[in-house]
């Protein structure tokens, strides 16, 4: 079960499928979803569909949210090997550029160590998406790896960086 998270200036919230017209902001906007395998979304419908799928798939997800409101973006932590978390991280562009990204990183950080007791989080980020790497690295990731040709996307074939950020075991 995903728990709420809060923090200075954001929550963290379950990700439920009424926020699929908030979350369709983000993920039918052409430039802000530049960098994914697919394509933008053309609906709220499959905005819904990718949501479900999200749920299935991860550990947690969260809607990111300024106070506990509409979703201005998503947080996936999956989990792809025992201890080991990776983060997949989504923002509308109007929310942009307002530190909820790092925030949002932060807490499932926390949570993710203390609550799930992971001993290293990873992300998997399109070596063309600056903004992206530069998050990461804010929230003090770094890079292990640069996987060329890893992942196929409407931008064609597409490098990989690698981020991680590992602790002790607990």
């Amino acid at each position: 079960m995903t728990p709420t998270l809060a923090g200075e200036g954001v929550v963290l919230r379950p990700l439920e499928l009424s926020d699929a017209a908030a979350l369709f902001i983000a993920l039918g906007d052409p430039d802000v979803q530049l960098y994914r395998r697919g394509d933008a979304h053309r609906s709220v419908e499959e905005t819904r569909a990718y949501i479900e799928d999200t749920r299935k798939r991860s550990r947690a997800a969260w809607a990111i949210t300024e106070h506990g409101g509409e979703a201005l973006g998503r947080l996936a932590l999956r989990e792809p090997q025992p201890g080991v978390g990776e983060l997949g991280i989504v923002i509308r562009r109007a929310a942009h550029g307002r530190g909820l990204g790092a925030k949002a990183v932060r807490l499932a950080e926390a949570y993710a160590l203390g609550g799930l007791g992971f001993t290293r989080l990873t992300a998997d980020v399109d070596a063309g998406n600056a903004a992206s790497i530069a998050l990461f690295r804010s929230c003090g990731f770094a890079q292990e790896a640069y996987l060329a040709g890893r992942r196929t996307t409407k931008l064609g074939l597409r490098d990989s960086v690698i981020l991680a950020k590992s602790f002790a075991s607990r």
